[in-house]
């Protein structure tokens, strides 16, 4: 899995530009107190989903529950009328909603672990049955950076801006513009 690069990307827009390094000293201290504001504002909208999913959660649990015990009295009462219910249909249509049996798709299930199966797949004449998954190296290939067709090793020079701020924000500490 890719890991996520936690970088604000803006666009370039037309702003007042500092003329001077203690009018770019000012613009960073206003910047600072900007994402601050953001930051709040989003630590604020944290706190209130994690409010709402923890009053969804008390209020889901009895419901979850009550549901339950509905879908097993309807197989215990479906179940051994299989038969009778599906003499023409594996659906049995009701006034109040349906019910019946279907076809999962077919899937593998294996007695043992993954790694025994695969150990006995290639030493029983199995081999087609192991999938090899084949991808660029990209770690090698920067370590050793070797002279091959269609493949460049590129770096940026890429501007970034850590304000000062009441509290640093972990995941976004730099906004690198695009070009």
């Amino acid at each position: 899995m890719a890991k996520k690069k936690y970088v604000t990307r803006i666009k370039k827009s037309k702003t007042d530009v500092p003329r001077s390094l203690s009018e770019a000293n000012i613009l960073l201290g206003k910047l600072g107190n900007t994402q601050d504001a953001i930051n709040d504002i989003e630590k604020e909208l944290e706190r209130k989903i994690a409010e709402l999913k923890e009053e969804a959660k008390i209020k889901l649990q009895p419901l979850t529950t009550v549901r339950d015990v509905q879908v097993n009295a309807l197989f215990t009462f479906a179940n051994p009328r299989k038969a009778e219910l599906t003499q023409k249909l594996r659906t049995v249509r009701l006034s109040s909603g349906t019910f019946g049996w279907r076809m999962t798709p077919p899937r593998v299930d294996t007695k043992k672990s993954d790694e025994e199966v695969i150990k006995f797949l290639k030493s029983s004449g199995y081999k087609e049955f192991v999938r090899i998954v084949e991808e660029i190296d990209r770690k090698k290939l920067l370590a050793k950076r070797p002279s091959i067709p269609d493949i460049t090793f590129v770096q940026d020079d890429e501007f970034f801006i850590v304000p000062n701020q009441k509290i640093r924000k972990k995941k976004t500490l730099t906004h690198a513009i695009d070009r």
